[in-house]
């Protein structure tokens, strides 16, 4: 037993002595969400109480993409490697987002986009401009590859502040990162002002994520046939419902393409994701209509939320909403919620105050989250 605890003891040591970048030292990794089986250990639940509002995924299973591609697994040729054009799915995409498929790259999720776009551009020691808060993967992979990030502080109403990005921009800048709508606040950027920072910036990256396009129907891929700039990251995981598949894509000039494809992986794409991919998008009417019944649940859930006592909501043009308490602690609040198996994302933007984000479900899910809500307010006021 003791030569037992001595040899995972050297091993330790061998782990802790080994050669990690020294970035390690200071890095703050992604927070990854906590999963179903843990939640419902922590709170004495079962998994099929669990409801899911903090992931700002899809409530629609897609049933029927899932039957046509069961009816097609056979014939997939899954011992080879898929092809690494993608060309196939890259029409898909091509139909669906209104480009030619010289301005498209498929990825594996909107991480691996993310990913691709700062391996092209970023050296180490540079900088990349983000609005704060937003979606934390920019830092992340920046960081990684040894950048520094220039977080630009929101104005009250979570607008980006654009003249505070444009003044940020010097010599070492090699990417601006916007998010539009932006996770966490919901809000999006205006046309007017993309076209600022576009202009203003020439010789910058500028990357707009585009992860809740079809909640807002906002877009800027059309700028991508005059900004050689401008560079569009989607995904499939939000509005389509696949985020289990890990699809994404890049929409871009055609000259910028073809340098972020110099940097993107060959195969990182599955032949499975590629084809239920290319089920859901010959299917984006679905798509288009299931978005449209989140956003009529998102303004009726905002308006219900906006009549319970001292909470204060924020507009939204995502398939989310964050909201605060004036009187009971989010801390509170979530906990309680948690308790019931309802679980909401809890958000620290560092201005003193914490806030509450929830992704906007089914009907009957909204509004159990609504009924215990008020209930913990009703108890904690």
């Amino acid at each position: 037993m003791l030569r037992y605890a001595k040899k995972i003891n050297n091993k330790l040591n061998l782990i802790l002595s080994m050669r990690f970048r020294e970035l390690f030292n200071y890095f703050r990794p992604y927070g990854f969400e906590t999963p179903d089986w843990k939640i419902a250990e922590e709170y004495g639940l079962e998994l099929n109480q669990i409801i899911r509002m903090d992931l700002n995924t899809s409530a629609y299973l897609p049933q029927r993409w899932l039957k046509n591609l069961e009816s097609k697994i056979s014939t997939l040729k899954i011992s080879q490697y898929p092809d690494s054009t993608y060309r196939d799915l890259v029409e898909e995409i091509s139909r669906y987002a209104k480009v030619v498929n010289e301005k498209i790259i498929p990825t594996s999720g909107g991480d691996e986009a993310i990913d691709i776009i700062v391996d092209a551009f970023m050296d180490c020691g540079c900088e990349a401009i983000l609005s704060s808060p937003t979606y934390d993967y920019f830092r992340v992979s920046v960081e990684l590859q040894g950048g520094r990030i220039v977080s630009i502080r929101r104005r009250a109403d979570f607008a980006d502040d654009i003249d505070r990005i444009l003044s940020s921009i010097n010599d070492k800048t090699r990417i601006i990162f916007l998010c539009s709508p932006n996770n966490p606040t919901g809000n999006t950027i205006s046309y007017n002002d993309v076209i600022t920072i576009l202009e203003r910036a020439p010789d910058i990256p500028v990357v707009i994520d585009e992860a809740y396009y079809e909640y807002c129907g906002k877009t800027f891929i059309e700028l991508t046939e005059t900004y050689d700039n401008l560079i569009i990251v989607r995904t499939l995981s939000k509005a389509f419902g696949l985020a289990g598949a890990r699809i994404g894509y890049i929409v871009a000039s055609r000259e910028t393409v073809k340098l972020l494809n110099k940097v993107r992986p060959p195969n990182s794409l599955s032949l499975v994701s590629i084809e239920l991919a290319k089920i859901a998008l010959k299917d984006s009417e679905t798509v288009l209509r299931n978005a449209r019944k989140i956003v009529k649940e998102r303004e009726r859930v905002r308006e219900l939320l906006s009549t319970l006592p001292k909470i204060e909501t924020y507009p939204s043009e995502a398939n989310f909403i964050i909201f605060k308490s004036r009187e009971v602690a989010a801390k509170i609040i979530h906990r309680k919620l948690m308790q019931k198996g309802i679980v909401t994302r809890l958000l620290d933007f560092g201005d003193g105050e914490t806030y509450l984000r929830v992704t906007i479900s089914l009907p009957e899910h909204n509004n159990k989250f609504l009924k215990l809500l008020e209930k913990i307010l009703r108890e904690q006021i």
